[in-house]
């Protein structure tokens, strides 16, 4: 069984990963919005993002680590901008990914194993209720 992830795409793998992560947290998604448009100091972000420096300090850092912001110091002070060449790096990695997908989508899956292999969970060393159960289910309970 083979299993797809950014391992074919230009960029490496972990970079899309933080990325995606990155992009995962509201705060850090409203500090992205707000450089979009402008540059900003640390002092402005945290006025208009309401929480700690500390917590600001932390969403900075995880932005910048992904690639999608840059950080200049001028003077006393440091001035943050949203990096835009990574963002169209990132956006055109994206667009090949979803790409692969639709691909995907296009054909009909193959069936699952266990469709013709009814013993499979138990050859595969797990208990029968594994292939039985709606884990999403039984995660939502």
């Amino acid at each position: 069984m083979r299993v797809y992830s950014f391992k074919y795409l230009n960029m490496k793998e972990d970079t899309m990963l933080n990325i995606l992560k990155a992009l995962g947290d509201s705060h850090r998604q409203n500090i992205l919005t707000l450089l979009a448009s402008q540059e900003m100091g640390a002092c402005e972000i945290i006025h208009a993002i309401g929480l700690s420096q500390p917590a600001i300090s932390h969403h900075l850092k995880i932005l910048k680590q992904a690639g999608l912001i840059d950080s200049k110091k001028e003077g006393k002070n440091v001035f943050y901008t949203l990096n835009k060449d990574g963002l169209k790096e990132f956006l055109n990695q994206m667009n090949q990914f979803l790409d692969k997908l639709s691909c995907f989508s296009c054909s009909t899956p193959k069936p699952s194993l266990l469709r013709q292999n009814p013993n499979l969970c138990k050859e595969l060393g797990y208990e029968p209720e594994v292939c039985e159960t709606d884990i999403l289910e039984r995660n939502n309970r």
